[in-house]
């Protein structure tokens, strides 16, 4: 029996559309990411170092050759096997074998020819490599399906104080969040606890903004001497302006826990980021007084002061956290290799970010083109991380690279 009958066009088709493929590789396609190298088990225990590549209608699978002109020669080479859809109304395939990447001068030898017609040692090579690339691909793509159905809600607050009861503070926030429409934007007493919690301190120097800093000495002496913690939390939020909407929801009803002297300090975790006491009040006034005077372009500001983390560091990038709170994706500035990253850098980004911002809602004109990120990052957040951004990356100035 022909081993390559076991491959037909829904086999191939059925890979590709698979969720992790789609999301980790076809995803970067357009960014040049859609390949890896995997180091992979067949049944009997033996491994082997594959590459592997995906576009939307093929894939292909590599693998070292040991031997032939090329690595007689000390050249790398590897050979191929192409699982390519060709026509989808006939639902036909194309099965193909690229014996090898070079020749024994080094030069590119990239012509293929029909898996068919190969030996049976090379079909069945294929067969054995897809079956291996199969399995791990349903193995990611179980638990890709796991990661998604818990991930962490989209907006974490986390507030400390010395209340005995979580009762007044439940009552204060949950329903000025449910006058707003969010009735899901909830205390979480599965985490929530009522005594000190030794990791507090150290977590919100951490967290604590520094673009403008405005932890005191008093802030630092209350979140030490706290007697209590809550976490409150929106679970899923499923279209982009009800992003802003909780958002406002989270400020304002953290604002009426302030007035009524019910928390003594606060941080949203979902942007790692924290603000001293009364910094928290001045924005929040600074909203309530912006929609009050319908001053669209103070609101947002506030907003992103309130809920965005920047700027982060990462080798010759600047990136922000948390702009997933208010719908868009997070700015990444990048940096060229010889370029320093210095505090004059991150000051100017501080100020480009903000730019970009509004220029993102129209409220101001972009002072330069941005563009997706469309490589896969390598910094930031990945999915199941509470700051994760759905939305991915926009690059600020020159377009992103890999």
């Amino acid at each position: 029996m022909n081993p390559l009958s076991a491959i037909d066009y829904a086999r191939i088709q059925a890979l590709l559309e698979t969720d992790y493929v789609q999301e980790h590789y076809l995803r970067y396609e357009a960014g040049g990411d859609s390949y890896d190298w995997l180091e992979l088990e067949d049944g009997e225990g033996d491994s082997v170092e594959l590459y592997v590549e995906f576009l939307p209608d093929r894939f292909r699978i590599a693998v070292a050759n040991e031997s032939g002109p090329g690595p007689d020669n000390g050249f790398d080479d590897h050979r191929h096997f192409i699982f390519k859809l060709a026509d989808a109304e006939a639902q036909r395939h194309e099965l193909l074998f690229q014996p090898m990447e070079v020749d024994g001068e080094g030069a590119d030898c990239l012509d293929t020819f029909p898996l068919a017609e190969q030996a049976p040692a090379v079909q069945a090579s294929a067969v054995r490599y897809l079956g291996m690339l199969e399995a791990y691909i349903r193995a990611a793509d179980q638990r890709l399906a796991e990661l998604k159905a818990d991930l962490p809600p989209d907006i974490i607050l986390n507030v400390l104080g010395t209340f005995e009861r979580f009762d007044a503070l439940r009552e204060t926030f949950e329903s000025m969040t449910a006058s707003m429409g969010l009735e899901t934007f909830r205390l979480d007493e599965a985490f929530s606890e009522l005594e000190h919690d030794d990791r507090m301190p150290r977590s919100y120097r951490i967290c604590a903004d520094r673009t403008e800093p405005s932890m005191t000495e008093e802030d630092e002496a209350a979140i030490e001497a706290h007697t209590a913690t809550a976490y409150f939390v929106m679970p899923r939020i499923h279209h982009e302006r009800t992003r802003i909407v909780a958002a406002m929801a989270a400020a304002r009803a953290l604002g009426r826990l302030i007035e009524q002297g019910l928390v003594t300090a606060a941080k949203v975790e979902t942007a790692g980021l924290a603000h001293g006491l009364a910094r928290w009040k001045e924005l929040i006034d600074a909203l309530e007084a912006s929609v009050e005077t319908r001053d669209q372009r103070r609101m947002l500001l506030t907003l992103y002061r309130l809920f965005v983390r920047k700027p982060i560091g990462h080798e010759n990038l600047l990136y922000t956290c948390g702009m997933q709170h208010l719908g868009l994706p997070d700015f990444v500035i990048r940096f060229a290799e010889d370029e320093a990253v210095d505090l004059e850098a991150q000051e100017a980004a501080v100020a480009r970010f903000e730019q970009a911002f509004l220029a993102a809602f129209g409220v101001e004109p972009a002072a330069e083109p941005s563009s997706p990120y469309l490589a896969r990052p390598d910094f930031g957040y990945e999915l199941g991380d509470i700051r994760h951004n759905p939305f991915g990356y926009t690059c600020i100035g020159q377009p992103a690279q890999g």
